[in-house]
């Protein structure tokens, strides 16, 4: 009896080695997978995010990966990794006087590879806190909506869709109304036209796939007492929208729309034109606001040629700040 249990362990112990080395063998036939979930990064001068908290991305690769750099300021806290790894981003301060990007490239086994770009301005959360803002949008409050309905990030990545909700939709009208913006062109062009906002995951889309024009007004400016006007700075975050012929030509206009104001301080000019065309991800727009109270309301919207058919384009982060 002694002598054929000895024999049924070998056999078991024999089993389960020829099957852990086929198990193994599969494992090693895998297909490698790599997968990054963001495409695109913004930081701002201090190398983090506005809330001070560092940029991050996952990576999936089931037979593990390697980040480089292409700048010295830019790197990674886990440059090497296998299966689903969270890598947070880590960036020198900008001191370069100038907004900067560069590139982390994620290679994997096979010969597979993956780019984000890390774009970082000269935004500095320190210095702002010391002046009052007067107006403030991130558009967070997008964030929840998009994971409940399924909303897509054509910017941050493109290759995932561009599922979208306009703001009239009931999901959407409160957060909206509650956010203090108002639909430039029903506003001031036809009261009666057709909606042509949404919301993406985390900021505004605009699809005019028609002949107007589309843009938001923001709300009265608070933190101005009646009897007082003020120097602000504006900084917005806007791209066009980038199809299979190309980006749409998307001519902005920033235009003092009511109340008082200038966007000059050495004349009464109420309205600046900016083109971001040729931008390919989210470029920080900076304009001085010269006199304004709490009366003065700005618009931002676009100025495309009459007959043009396509002008379609995304905003985030707004600021309005002393």
């Amino acid at each position: 009896m002694r002598h054929y249990a000895y024999f049924l362990a070998a056999c078991l112990t024999l089993i389960s080695l020829v099957c852990s080395c086929a198990m193994d063998d599969k494992a090693d036939e895998a297909t490698p997978r790599l997968r990054v979930s963001q495409k695109t990064l913004s930081v701002v001068k201090t190398g983090k995010l506005k809330d001070g908290t560092a940029a991050t991305f996952q990576v999936a690769a089931n037979k593990g990966y390697r980040i480089t750099s292409d700048a010295e300021w830019l790197s990674v806290d886990k440059p090497e990794g296998i299966g689903l790894v969270d890598v947070a981003v880590a960036c020198q301060e900008n001191n370069s006087g100038a907004e900067r990007s560069a590139s982390l490239y994620v290679t994997a086994e096979g010969g597979l590879k993956d780019t984000v770009l890390v774009s970082q301005n000269l935004f500095d959360p320190n210095e702002e806190l010391k002046h009052r803002t007067f107006y403030s949008e991130d558009f967070s409050w997008t964030e929840p909506i998009a994971a409940a309905n399924g909303l897509k990030d054509p910017v941050g990545d493109p290759d995932n869709g561009y599922t979208r909700m306009e703001v009239t939709k009931p999901a959407v009208a409160d957060a909206w109304a509650a956010c203090g913006l108002t639909d430039w062109y029903k506003t001031v062009i036809n009261p009666n036209g057709a909606n042509k906002i949404n919301i993406q995951n985390g900021y505004l889309c605009f699809n005019s796939n028609a002949t107007f024009n589309t843009g938001v007004i923001l709300p009265a400016f608070t933190g101005i007492s009646d009897d007082e006007t003020a120097d602000a700075t504006l900084t917005f975050q806007a791209v066009p929208n980038i199809g299979s012929k190309g980006a749409d030509n998307v001519p902005l206009v920033v235009e003092i729309v009511s109340g008082s104001g200038s966007l000059s301080e050495t004349s009464d000019l109420q309205s600046v034109t900016v083109d971001i065309t040729n931008e390919t991800t989210w470029a920080t727009q900076t304009l001085s606001l010269y006199g304004i109270d709490s009366t003065t309301r700005i618009a931002i919207h676009t100025a495309a040629p009459a007959g043009q058919k396509y002008c379609r384009w995304y905003l985030d982060n707004i600021l309005v700040k002393e």
